[in-house]
């Protein structure tokens, strides 16, 4: 069973995507505190990440540098969901090491279930 890893503040969303993700029998762990990232990184070894930018306390950004200071970009794949609509940020979230950007106004989660279906069957 794949594991995914949720690392965003708002529970709404984290519901949301645990429930559409669970229901094609991935194994989902979310985390609502960037900075206990890490540790769930090490203790459950996702095989894919889905981070959120606009978090309080370590932003996205800083995760993802940290990712990418630590070695654990490429090794898991990051796809951001943001509020953030600016393309400045896409452009700054993928220079660091994230694979795919989605608005979290414009993204459907069964389509988002089947992105990371497709990107998984690789690894």
């Amino acid at each position: 069973m794949k594991k995914i890893l949720i690392i965003d503040d708002d529970k709404t969303n984290q519901d949301i995507l645990s429930k559409a993700f669970s229901q094609k029998d991935y194994q989902v762990v979310s985390v609502y505190n960037s900075l206990l990232s890490f540790e769930k990184i090490a203790e459950h070894k996702p095989d894919l990440i889905i981070l959120d930018i606009l978090m309080p306390g370590i932003d996205g950004f800083q995760v993802l540098e940290t990712m990418k200071e630590k070695s654990i970009i490429p090794k898991i794949p990051i796809i951001i969901l943001t509020a953030l609509s600016e393309e400045s940020n896409f452009k700054k979230s993928l220079a660091l090491g994230a694979e795919d950007c989605l608005l979290k106004t414009d993204y459907n989660p069964c389509e988002l279930v089947e992105k990371v279906t497709q990107r998984l069957k690789n690894k």
